[in-house]
Parts: C-alpha cells; structure tokens; sequence
C-alpha cells in the first residue's frame, strides 16, 4: 500500500487517483505520519463501500472496548456481579442518578 503526503493529493490529484486505481488503496499522511485512508468505490458500490467502513469502526470499537476491560480487569467479573452492575446502571436511569 503506497503511502502519499497530504500535499501531494492537493497538488496532484490525478496523480493520486491513478495510483489508487493501480494500488486499490492509497494512505494519506501529514508530517509523516498516517492520517487517512483512500480507497476506491463506484456508483452501483457506494451504499456498500460505506457500510463496509461503518461495519469495520464498529468492530474496532468493540475490540477497543474489549482491551480496555482486559486492562481493567472487567474480563473477570462473574455473572453475579455483571448483574449487579446492569441492576445498578437500570437504577440510575431511572432515577437519573450522576455517575
């Protein structure tokens, strides 16, 4: 996956679209450093293209979450105390308890 400046794609747009035909991806950096992703789509695949990346974030989040609770040590709480916690949550809101 070729990797392109931020300038690059403003100064040379043609360039930048013909290397992502050519690659399928393009990373665009700024000061060296990744900071977006081009990828290609078409008419009749757009709605799926952007499904795709909703569905991608999505499973990032969860594994995000899913590291933050490893780090935490949530990934070891019993079911008893799962529901407690769904219990007490349920409380707050409905009685619009503060964190």
């Amino acid at each position: 996956m070729k990797m392109i400046a931020s300038r690059q794609l403003a100064a040379r747009p043609g360039q930048v679209w013909g290397l992502l035909e050519k690659e399928g991806s393009v990373v665009i950096t700024k000061d060296g450093k990744p900071r977006g992703l081009l990828l290609p789509t078409a008419d009749e695949t757009l709605v799926e293209d952007i499904q795709c990346q909703i569905q991608a974030r999505a499973q990032r989040a969860v594994s995000q979450m899913h590291r933050e609770a490893a780090r935490r040590g949530l990934d070891r709480l019993t079911m008893s105390e799962i529901d407690a916690e769904i219990a007490a949550a349920r409380r707050c809101r409905t009685w619009r308890c503060a964190a």
